[in-house]
């Protein structure tokens, strides 16, 4: 594994202010390229999001890595082509949301809960954007709020995991016929959790819950059994970070500690099924937390997020790590 070198810690402050949430539908404004630029190690940049923000999600959807919302544009959804290294601003989401859940489901992008203006309370509005139409859709209300959570698609449904707001089950969407119901929730209940598909499980990693604090636990889902078990851990207790399947392989990164100690996270951990254990990966050049991510084609994208941990300076940076060229 190759050290990095120590890079300049950039921080930009952004705060958002609910008043200044617009509530008409923004027009789309032509995709951007931004050369990407050199720094030390395996990691690069790409062009930056149109808009600094963190506390959002990231989506990759038919080539392209969808951004919704998140402090600092809670309306706002960007999207990024890898294969151009181009942003374009698409309509804007129905409301403003921050802590939201998104996946990819066919060819649409399906989000859900979060909270609304600077609020932390759940909300349970759902909505699906096509593409194709370039138009947004409500969807039936969540069978209760959810802040801070992971929705992960599996086959023909939507897992929302995690989160705060409500019982903490496990809530199942089917988008062949726009319904809810719910499962058990983990055993460990978590927020500011992530979630990935990987090997035909739902998996449910790391977080943190008061008066447990970070955690570096996961949990898997059996859709056949219907029931969780103990996950493999991480090495490093995280929340707020981000997780993504490479070719196979679960890729975490970033993240912070505000409950036992206060740090933002710059380490990288990688799990390869076939091997069945976690090991440390390249650390991310600029850490952050808050932060969404997506992989393409082998490859993964660290979306924006906030330098500080516990505090919202918002970053746009875009920070990809080639998969293959970072292991030894």
């Amino acid at each position: 594994m190759r050290a990095l070198k120590a890079i300049p810690h950039l921080t930009r402050l952004h705060v958002p202010l609910a008043g200044a949430l617009l509530l008409g539908v923004a027009a789309c404004r032509p995709a951007i390229a931004t050369p990407s630029a050199p720094i030390e190690g395996p990691w690069r940049l790409a062009a930056p999001l149109l808009t600094d923000r963190s506390e959002m999600p990231a989506v990759e959807l038919d080539g392209r890595i969808y951004v919704p919302g998140g402090f600092g544009g809670e309306r706002t959804l960007e999207a990024y082509d890898p294969a151009t290294d181009m942003w374009e601003e698409l309509p804007s989401l129905p409301a403003a949301r921050h802590h939201l859940m998104a996946t990819a489901h066919g060819d649409r992008l399906y989000v859900f809960g979060g909270g609304a203006g600077l609020s932390f309370n759940a909300t349970g509005d759902a909505w699906v954007f096509d593409p194709a139409s370039r138009a947004w859709r409500e969807l039936p209300l969540m069978p209760e709020p959810r802040f801070a959570g992971a929705a992960v698609a599996l086959q023909e449904l939507i897992y929302i995991v995690g989160g705060t707001g409500g019982s903490g089950a496990t809530l199942v969407f089917r988008p062949e016929d726009s319904t809810w119901s719910t499962l058990p929730a983990p055993a460990q209940t978590r927020e500011h959790v992530a979630g990935v598909a990987l090997d035909g499980s739902v998996w449910a990693l790391g977080g943190r819950w008061g008066g447990v604090g970070e955690l570096a636990s996961v949990e898997i889902f059996h859709p056949a059994s219907a029931d969780w078990v103990i996950g493999p851990p991480m090495v490093v207790p995280r929340a707020g970070f981000a997780a993504a399947v490479v070719d196979g392989r679960l890729v975490v990164a970033g993240g912070e500690v505000i409950m036992t100690g206060r740090e933002t996270l710059g380490s990288v951990e990688i799990f390869d099924p076939e091997v069945g254990e976690w090991s440390l990966g390249p650390a991310i050049p600029f850490p952050v937390h808050g932060v969404g991510a997506a992989a393409w084609q082998g490859a993964f994208y660290l979306m924006g997020g906030s330098d500080r941990a516990g505090a919202i300076e918002n970053v746009g940076r875009v920070q990809v790590l080639d998969l293959d060229d970072s292991l030894p």
